[in-house]
């Protein structure tokens, strides 16, 4: 509500009927930063008859060790690690990729590459290791639409809310809709 750029989703954007566990069964695949793997429960779909996403967990200088805490192994195979260095990790099953560039140009290709096109990029960690990946966006044409969700809080900002990310110019948003989901009110546009 003052325009802080807040970590998490509404109370029951992910339950069923909500925005996300919709976007979740709308997209095929999910990218998510290592950090929000290792302290949440990865993004699912709470829809009827929903095929879950695989998760996409980006890596970048951690190590050589990632638990995913919130993953069993039985349903390890649904989620891919990308790092930028060799890495183990836990549980066994999840599958790693090394790349040679960490950009989302070269993510994306990767996962055309292996058949995989309908990707939603969620970035509530906006400040950590997704920010470099989405740095221009825009001017590369990478993204197709921006969904936003209105926080009805006021959150405590120790700085500039700015998002770190984006390119170097600003850009309007097209076609852009406001609609209510479950309770949640959204933003909707396309670049």
């Amino acid at each position: 509500m003052n325009g802080n750029v807040i970590n998490q989703i509404g109370t029951r954007a992910d339950q069923p009927g909500g925005y996300y566990s919709q976007l979740a069964k709308e997209y095929d695949r999910v990218i998510i930063s290592s950090d929000m793997a290792k302290a949440t429960t990865l993004p699912i779909s709470r829809q009827p008859g929903a095929k879950q996403p695989l998760h996409i967990i980006i890596v970048q200088g951690e190590g050589s060790k990632l638990h995913i805490p919130f993953l069993d192994e039985e349903s390890a195979s649904n989620a891919i690690v990308l790092a930028d260095s060799p890495i183990a990790v836990e549980p066994a099953g999840v599958g790693v990729s090394v790349l040679d560039q960490m950009n989302l140009e070269s993510i994306l290709r990767l996962l055309a590459d292996r058949g995989l096109c309908s990707v939603l990029v969620d970035f509530r960690d906006a400040g950590g290791v997704l920010a470099p990946l989405l740095k221009n966006f825009q001017e590369d044409k990478l993204v197709q639409k921006v969904v936003v969700e209105l926080s009805p809080s006021w959150m405590v900002s120790s700085g500039l809310s700015d998002l770190a990310f984006g390119g170097s110019q600003s850009f309007a948003l097209k076609n852009v809709e406001h609609k209510e989901v479950n309770g949640t009110l959204l933003l909707e546009g396309y670049l």
